[in-house]
Parts: structure tokens; C-alpha cells; sequence
């Protein structure tokens, strides 16, 4: 069989799909391990490291995808990848399902198999190759270093001979991944932190980091049997942003990390609430590329809001790409392992392996359940 990656065409992206460690694991089961020229490259990998590791160094992406019966990726191929691609050919990446119909009936009109890895379920079983957790966790701590080299406070307490100067306070929307490593993050620069999410069961582990949990009045759980957040009613969303807009008053930094799977982020914090901020005040939402939780808020863009400097940062797992591909390409081996048969080393990803069934979203020619 054929492994292969390609450089990434998503716009900002420095990650690869692939690492040392895993071509060397893929060659030596046997197979083949096809990369692009130069696609490591932002990830500080070069095509000698690969090529060391066994893979064979291909300068052509079209030749790649006339080649290849299996693709690592970390996104989906975009439109003008999509006419390379064979029938047959099994794409493993991240697929985005929101807003995004008309690429993905475009992936299946050329008979492709996608297994998107965002939608795994969460299960201990799937850990090891969930790269939606291994990438936020790393976003979640970037998106922190980031705000607080941006904000003109220093983040810890300090005892000078001039006084004392007080730590800053950074309020976290959504305990997920992302936003427990974002608080854990922020208090190991001495900052004070509070943190918000609509499970309440998260509110133990916010507070075993360090947090303070931000308390919404008649609270009700908002979680599915996965331990996915779930829409909120209206009602709720209301006190949330008082909540919120009261906290605000007294904030310096605010990280949104809430999403939905396949539906447009929840709006958490309207403009209006951005002047209750310290003016000067910075405002990561990491969830601008799906709507985003600040109104008025532009992916992979700085804004300024009543003051208040908002940036749209769905992708922040790129600013780190060496830690994050060796993370993301051990993942993508874990998930094909659910298809390898040791006795004949021989991949199989016809199986009907849940996680399998639950990751496809083409095949056939058609658009599988799990788009929805």
C-alpha cells in the first residue's frame, strides 16, 4: 500500500501531516511513504529527516495523488486538490462539516473515502487518535502565551521595592480541552483566573487547576451522553452574558474556546459587553472560524472593539507545528492501526470497526450519515 502527505494549502497552515516516527513505523510494516517536497519544512522538518526515515521525496503533488492509495492530511483537500484525486483513494484528515456542503459533495462526486478524525466519539478507546484533544491542548496554551505577550500588564504578582504589582485576571469561556489547558496555562504565569461552561460537571476540574469557577444562576446541565457541550436554551444564554458581562468589568483577558460539532459556534460576548473591559483589554476567540463566540470578530484578524483588541485564532495549533504534527501524524498511525492486520501486514480500512464507521463521511459516491 501507499502512504503519502502533501504540503498543506489551507491558508496559514505550517503543520504536516506526517513525522519521522511514523514513516519509519508505516515502511517498516512493508508499505510505502510518498512526501511532497518541502511539506515539513514549516514544521522543522526537512525532506533529508523523512527520507532517512524511509520515505521516498516526491516533488510533484499531482504525482502524489495519482499515486497514493492513502493520504494523510491535516485538512481536507481544498477545491484545487480535489481534481487530483482518484477514485477509491482513502483521505484521513480534519473535514470540516460546518458551512462546507459544496466541498464535500465535491469529495464524493470523485468517489474518494474521507475518514474525518474530528468526528471521532469520545471514548477512552479513541484517545490516542483525537485530534481535535491533542490540538486543542496545544492552541489552549498558545492562546494564552499569546494574549499575555500582547497585553501591556505583566501577568504575575511581584513584590518590588516600589510596591506591589497585582496579577492580571483572565476569564476562560468553555472548559474543554482547550480552555482547561488555557487555565492551567494562565496560572502557571501567576495569572488569576475564572473560567465559564454550560456542563457543570467541568467545574472540579476547573477548580483542580487553579480556577474559579464562574457561577450562572440556575444552572442547568447542557452536556450529551458524550460530554459534548449542547445548545443552550434562551434563557440561560441570558444569565450566562450577565454573567459574563459582570466579570468583564474586572477582566484583562479573555480566551472563548466553545464550539458545536457541525453547527456555528454560540455567541458568548456581544460588543455592547466588550465595553464593561479595562480599555486595552485582549480577546482570543478561538472559535472564529465557525461564526465565532465575540460578535464582530474576523478569523486570522485583529480588531479593535470598543477599545478592546479581538482576535479571531481558530488556528493556533499551526504557531506551534513541530509539536503539533508529531502529535497529529501519531494520531493519524493510530487510527489506520485500527485496520492493520499484523499476521499479513496489510491495511484494510473496509472494516466495520465502530470508530471506523463513526470517522467516514464519504463513500461510495455519497455522503455518509455523519454528515449532518
Amino acid at each position: 500500500m501507499i502512504f503519502a502527505t502533501l504540503k498543506e494549502l489551507y491558508p496559514h497552515e505550517n503543520r504536516v501531516a506526517a513525522s519521522v516516527e511514523v514513516i519509519k513505523r508505516i515502511v517498516e510494516s512493508g508499505h510505502r511513504f510518498l512526501v511532497e517536497s518541502g511539506a515539513g519544512n514549516l514544521a522543522c522538518l526537512s525532506d533529508d529527516q523523512m527520507k532517512q526515515a524511509g520515505a521516498e521525496i516526491v516533488s510533484s503533488a499531482k504525482e502524489i495523488y495519482q499515486k497514493a492509495d492513502v493520504i494523510f492530511k491535516i485538512w481536507a483537500p481544498l477545491p484545487q486538490e480535489i481534481k487530483y484525486l482518484k477514485e477509491e483513494q482513502i483521505i484521513i484528515a480534519y473535514f470540516k462539516t460546518y458551512n462546507n456542503q459544496k466541498n464535500l459533495a465535491a469529495l464524493a462526486e470523485k468517489g474518494v473515502i474521507g475518514y474525518a478524525l474530528n468526528l471521532l466519539p469520545r471514548t477512552s478507546r479513541a484517545q490516542s487518535m483525537d485530534i481535535l484533544s491533542s490540538q486543542s491542548s496545544l492552541a489552549g496554551y498558545k492562546a494564552v502565551v499569546n494574549a499575555v505577550a500582547l497585553h501591556k500588564k505583566a501577568a504575575p504578582m511581584m513584590m518590588t521595592a516600589a510596591g506591589t504589582v497585582a496579577p492580571i485576571k483572565v476569564l476562560i469561556l468553555g472548559a474543554g480541552v482547550a480552555g482547561l489547558q488555557a487555565i492551567a496555562t494562565a496560572k502557571r504565569l501567576g495569572a488569576v483566573v475564572y473560567a465559564s461552561d454550560v456542563r457543570k460537571e467541568v467545574k472540579e476540574q476547573v477548580e483542580s487547576l487553579g480556577g474559579r469557577f464562574l457561577e450562572v444562576s440556575a444552572q442547568t446541565q447542557f452536556s450529551d451522553a458524550s460530554g459534548y457541550a449542547t445548545e443552550t436554551t434562551a434563557e440561560y444564554q441570558k444569565r450566562q452574558q450577565e454573567a459574563v458581562a459582570q466579570q468583564l468589568l474586572q477582566t484583562d483577558i479573555v480566551i472563548t474556546t466553545a464550539q458545536l460539532p457541525g453547527r456555528a459556534a454560540p455567541r458568548l460576548i456581544s460588543k455592547e459587553m466588550l465595553r464593561h473591559m479595562p480599555k486595552g483589554g485582549i480577546v482570543m476567540d478561538m472559535a472564529a472560524d465557525s461564526g465565532g463566540n465575540v460578535e464582530g470578530s474576523v478569523d486570522g484578524e485583529s480588531v479593535d472593539i470598543n477599545g478592546v483588541t479581538v482576535i479571531g485564532c481558530s488556528n493556533l495549533a499551526s504557531e506551534v507545528a513541530a509539536t503539533a504534527s508529531a502529535l497529529f501524524a501519531k494520531n493519524m498511525l493510530n487510527f489506520a492501526n485500527l485496520a492493520y492486520h499484523a499476521d499479513s501486514k496489510q491495511f484494510d480500512f473496509h472494516v466495520s470497526d465502530e470508530l471506523v464507521q463513526k470517522t467516514c463521511i464519504c463513500k461510495n459516491y455519497h455522503l455518509t450519515e455523519n454528515v449532518k
